[in-house]
C-alpha cells in the first residue's frame, strides 16, 4: 500500500471510495432515502474536486488504484480534524484505513500537531474502527448532522501510542 498527497486527477476514484462506503457501510444506520439520494456521476465528482481546492487529501492506492482517501482540516494552528476517512468496501478490513490514519498522525505531529479531531455517526458503523485507532469521545456536545446525530472523538498527538517503538528484549545470560 502507497499513501500519498491527492491530486484533482484523483477526484474521480475519491469520490467513488466516499460513495461506495457511504451506501454499502451506512444500510441500517442512515435513511434509505438518504442513502439513495446520494450521487456519483460528473456533477459529483466535480464537487469532490472543488472540496480537493480548499482542503488536504491524502489517498491510499493498492497496485496503482486508489482505493481510500482522508480529507484534512485545519481548525487551529494545533488542531488536525480528519473531515473524512473512507476506504472502498471491496478494499475494506485490509488495513488500508489504519495505514491512512496512522500516516496523518505521524506526519502531523512531526509537523508541531498536539490534537487530532474528527466528527462520526454515534453508534455509527466506524465508532469502531476510530476507537481502535485510539480516538476517544470528546466533552464537546453532539450535534445534528443532516438526519444524524454527530460525536466528535479526539486523540492527543503527543501522546500517540499508535506507533511506539519495539520494545527492547531484556537479554539474559543462561547457564551451561
Amino acid at each position: 500500500m502507497k499513501i500519498r498527497k491527492a491530486t484533482l486527477a484523483d477526484a474521480k476514484d475519491i469520490k467513488s471510495a466516499h460513495y461506495h462506503a457511504w451506501t454499502t457501510n451506512y444500510r441500517g444506520y442512515a435513511p434509505n432515502e438518504y442513502l439513495d439520494s446520494m450521487k456519483f456521476d460528473n456533477k459529483s465528482i466535480q464537487e469532490m474536486a472543488n472540496y480537493m481546492k480548499e482542503d488536504e487529501f491524502y489517498v491510499v492506492e493498492e497496485n496503482g488504484h486508489v482505493i481510500g482517501f482522508t480529507e484534512l482540516k485545519y481548525p487551529d494552528d494545533k488542531t488536525v480534524e480528519i473531515g473524512g476517512l473512507y476506504v472502498h468496501p471491496d478494499f475494506q478490513k485490509m488495513g488500508a484505513g489504519s495505514a491512512l490514519m496512522k500516516k496523518v498522525c505521524q506526519m502531523k505531529k512531526k509537523s508541531g500537531y498536539t490534537k487530532l479531531i474528527l466528527w462520526t455517526i454515534k453508534d455509527g458503523p466506524s465508532l469502531g474502527f476510530y476507537e481502535k485507532q485510539g480516538l476517544k469521545p470528546s466533552r464537546v456536545p453532539e450535534k445534528k448532522y443532516g438526519p444524524f446525530i454527530a460525536i466528535r472523538l479526539e486523540k492527543d498527538l503527543v501522546l500517540d501510542a499508535t506507533n511506539p517503538q519495539p520494545a527492547h528484549r531484556m537479554k539474559t545470560s543462561r547457564s551451561r
